[in-house]
């Protein structure tokens, strides 16, 4: 059983070089198909609503791009040796949190070069994972994305890992545990979050996340108390709110802040556990051993 990077970006680009000579919406259309092609057969061992979610992710992400940006930016990524950083970030990430009954792909595609959430929150990277088989890692050059890409790819495969333990399914519209048949929560969702996090963080210290910190005490003691009520919550569209924010009345990032901090102060409460140790708890149980169960 391995892990292991595939670098998908060379095969858009293959694509991408086909459909050059194509009036631009064409080569638009062109690229697309062929990449929901592709990540179909590349997921065909997944269950089915994971192979949906991953082409409708991957054709999402592409956006609408032009051949000759994307290119550029693709020639970009492997003048910047994307899947040998992503090789590294993953072997530091094993060494650190060893599974060999984990047998998974991490792979590297370009993302939406017009994307502000890409390119200016996530800093030209971001992951998507489906199980405990696959990861999808999109990735923009922009500056510094080399250390984002190791960070991510540390980051996902800690929710490979947890992904592992406790597997999950789709069932009506929501994240269902397998062995439950109990439907994932807010607070599962931030739970796992914060440990990918401080995994992610232990492995490598070169980048400073914004969503790890983003909360200061007065924001802190306002949506605390709102969230806390929502922790059992399993509707997708209310746990994605309360991680990412709303522009409303939930800062943004408040539910990733919030789970790497649970995630930190059960580390401090429990000094006889290890960050490797906690990566493998349920959300409850790490809650339970944290300063925010007494609040």
């Amino acid at each position: 059983m391995a892990v292991s990077v595939i670098p998908a970006y060379r095969v858009v680009s293959h694509f991408a070089k086909q459909s050059e000579n194509l009036p631009a919406m064409d080569a638009v259309d062109a690229i697309e198909d062929r990449t929901r092609d592709y990540v179909r057969n590349l997921l065909s061992t997944l269950h089915p609503s994971f192979v949906e979610m991953g082409q409708r992710t991957a054709v999402t992400q592409l956006g609408d791009p032009s051949v000759p940006v994307l290119l550029a930016a693709l020639d970009d990524l492997e003048a910047g040796e994307a899947r040998e950083i992503a090789d590294r970030a993953l072997d530091k990430a094993v060494k650190a949190l060893s599974r060999p009954d984990l047998n998974s792909r991490i792979f590297l595609f370009p993302g939406d070069g017009e994307s502000s959430v890409l390119l200016n929150q996530m800093n030209g990277v971001l992951g998507f994972s489906l199980g405990a088989q696959a990861t999808l890692v999109f990735v923009w050059p922009v500056e510094n994305w080399q250390n984002w890409l190791s960070y991510t790819v540390i980051h996902e495969y800690a929710h490979l890992v947890r992904n592992l333990l406790f597997p999950r399914g789709i069932a009506g519209g929501k994240l269902v545990y397998m062995k439950t048949q109990e439907p994932e929560t807010l607070l599962d969702a931030m739970i796992a979050e914060g440990v990918a996090d401080a995994f992610a963080l232990s492995v490598m210290s070169e980048v400073n996340p914004p969503w790890t910190d983003a909360l200061d005490d007065e924001e802190t003691e306002r949506i605390w108390p709102r969230i806390r009520r929502r922790l059992g919550v399993s509707d997708p569209t209310e746990i994605r709110r309360m991680l990412f924010g709303d522009n409303d009345r939930v800062p943004q990032w408040a539910g990733y802040t919030l789970g790497y901090r649970m995630v930190m102060s059960y580390l401090e409460r429990q000094p006889d556990s290890t960050l490797a140790q906690a990566a493998l708890l349920p959300g409850s149980a790490i809650l339970a051993g944290s300063r925010y169960a007494d609040s």
